[in-house]
């Protein structure tokens, strides 16, 4: 658990939230915390889920000593948020870096395409056609996609092979989509949007503000989100996706694809191979952006880091096709 905590600070959060960072330094050398961490069941004690639900309770989190101590004082009400709830960050700047691999697919594609997204959370990132995208690019100047009367704007900066030409023209047509999370959360909900914000990193003000702003639009146009296991419940949503495809595209025509993002994660091995074959069996493609660890297959080395934290790797199907950062700011395309 400490060596849990000591990756965390140095991999993920050095650079991008000193206030988590000096907190799971802290956390990684208390052994009453680390020993309160170890009782919880497995999945439970990562850092974001026990920070956020600190920040929930308002804990001093930018103070370590007294924000561990305050927990050591409120062990079973922390307790009781972290095995209700989860980490279901819902940050639609992954949009940006999904949107070059969405528009690709629909290019050598006969027509227009049904996303379905597993880990959906709120649904934000199911509504790429609703985001206006800013890509700044490599030597200056910037590259827009979306509709320019969008309450959110998703600034990413874009590098690498090919860059400035591997960016769409415009958002593909979307005919349907539908979400799949375990619990589905309601984006106009009060309660649901304040736990929201705690996963949100302390320093990340325009994260929170561009949240605020994404939920509003997403309580107004509803994105569906099913309850559903992605290991078990994904085949018959991709067989309705196929068949409402059918009906308004033509047999055959279009794509399926399941997009994902920092969901895979949370699988183990047999769970993402079960996702994966689902896909497969389907006829449908995947894009994802997850850290390089969660397909080795795909990316058996680690990568450079990448400003703001250890880099994701973006692949469509099983090639990949860039390196991004974790909230979606940036992407390099290999």
């Amino acid at each position: 658990m400490s060596t849990r905590y000591l990756g965390f600070a140095r991999a993920e959060a050095a650079g991008s939230s000193a206030v988590y960072e000096r907190l799971a330094l802290a956390v990684a050398a208390d052994e009453a915390t680390l020993d309160l961490l170890a009782a919880l069941p497995a999945g439970k004690a990562q850092p974001n889920l026990l920070f956020g639900a600190l920040r929930w309770h308002g804990a001093p989190v930018q103070d370590p000593a007294a924000a561990l101590a305050w927990l050591l004082d409120h062990g079973d009400e922390v307790r009781a948020t972290v095995l209700q709830r989860s980490t279901q960050t819902n940050e639609a700047a992954r949009c940006a870096v999904l949107l070059p691999g969405l528009a690709e697919l629909a290019a050598r594609t006969d027509g227009p395409l049904a996303v379905v997204e597993v880990g959906a959370s709120a649904g934000l990132c199911l509504l790429y056609d609703a985001w206006r995208y800013r890509y700044a690019l490599p030597g200056g100047g910037e590259h827009l996609v979306g509709p320019a009367v969008s309450d959110v704007e998703l600034p990413c900066a874009v590098d690498g092979l090919g860059a400035a030409q591997r960016l769409p023209a415009a958002v593909p047509a979307i005919a349907w989509r539908a979400g799949l999370d375990l619990s589905p959360l309601d984006p106009a909900d009060a309660d649901t949007r304040r736990w929201l914000e705690c996963l949100v990193w302390p320093e990340h003000a325009e994260r929170a503000e561009r949240l605020r702003l994404a939920l509003d639009v997403a309580a107004r146009l509803r994105p569906p989100v099913l309850a559903g296991d992605m290991t078990t419940d994904l085949a018959p949503l991709l067989a309705r996706a196929r068949r409402h495809l059918d009906e308004v595209a033509g047999r055959g025509r279009g794509a399926v694809v399941v997009t994902h993002s920092a969901a895979l994660v949370y699988l183990g091995a047999e769970g993402r191979s079960a996702v994966r074959q689902a896909i497969e069996e389907a006829g449908a493609h995947r894009l994802g952006v997850e850290g390089w660890a969660v397909l080795p297959d795909l990316a058996p080395q680690p990568p450079h880091e990448h400003d703001g934290g250890s880099p994701f790797l973006v692949s469509l199907d099983d090639a990949p096709l860039a390196l991004a950062a974790p909230h979606g700011s940036a992407l390099t395309f290999l």
